[in-house]
């Protein structure tokens, strides 16, 4: 996330010393994420469910307009969405069984899942136009760029103090690089001479690789043997509707 912001604060500075003009703005907001698609879905045998639930995003972007209705937009987005746990865990719990390792409930306590959330940030660009109207201006976008994934790391645990082995199915990957597409439009209300109240609402496609290993580890007397009970990868859609407040500020 460090990354992103820097670069989007170097991009925003080369706008300022290359445009040949100061009335390029910024805005800043933030507001609720929706999962859509099999980004949502919660189905153990689709191998491109996501299990996401609802989550926060937030917005960082420069626009330099070259007419009174055309503008080239750079935007930083970041976004994090919790995961389902209790469908992820019968996912991964399925896939214990189809090994076959099967717990008994007797042991369910030796059975233990942890899971983080989705998270993402993007570099995006693209054209904006707005419609100019007396009190306020209403902006259409479409931008392209780059995605940063952070995977879920989730890990379900089969660990039974009586047996020599445990258990382990785990992500083996922690980052997912493509591409990133968003459509959006937003309202500016005017507050100030040089500060807006900005409303905006976007959709966001992408897609992440998710590389997963199975491994039983049985502990001998002298050694530690590592067994691959299996492994694999599919890759997730990234489909999300947000809906942000926040604010503009113009340069001029």
């Amino acid at each position: 996330m460090k990354k992103i912001a820097a670069l989007f604060v170097f991009l925003a500075l080369s706008f300022s010393v290359y445009s040949q003009s100061d009335n390029w703005y910024f805005s800043f907001s933030m507001g609720g994420s929706w999962p859509k698609g099999t980004f949502l879905k919660t189905d153990p045998d689709n191998k491109e469910s996501g299990y996401a639930k609802n989550g926060f995003a937030l917005i960082l972007d420069a626009t330099y307009p070259v007419s009174s209705h055309f503008g080239l937009k750079g935007m930083a987005l970041m976004s994090t969405n919790p995961v389902d746990r209790n469908w992820l865990g019968t996912k991964l719990e399925t896939r214990m069984n189809d090994v076959p390792i099967v717990v008994a409930d007797a042991d369910r306590e030796f059975l233990s899942l942890r899971a983080n959330s989705w998270m993402w940030n993007s570099m995006l660009a693209g054209p904006v136009y707005t419609f100019n109207f007396k009190r306020v201006y209403w902006d259409f976008q479409v931008l392209g760029g780059m995605n940063v994934t952070y995977l879920p790391q989730q890990k379900l645990l089969y660990a039974k103090p009586t047996n020599n082995w445990y258990y382990l199915d785990r992500n083996t990957s922690s980052i997912s690089v493509s591409y990133g597409l968003l459509a959006g439009t937003a309202f500016r209300f005017p507050v100030t001479n040089r500060i807006n109240l900005r409303v905006g609402v976007d959709y966001y496609h992408s897609r992440a690789k998710v590389q997963y290993e199975q491994i039983r580890v049985t502990k001998q007397e002298a050694t530690t043997l590592t067994e691959i009970l299996g492994n694999g990868s599919s890759f997730i859609p990234i489909e999300m509707l947000s809906a942000t407040v926040g604010f503009v500020y113009y340069m001029n």
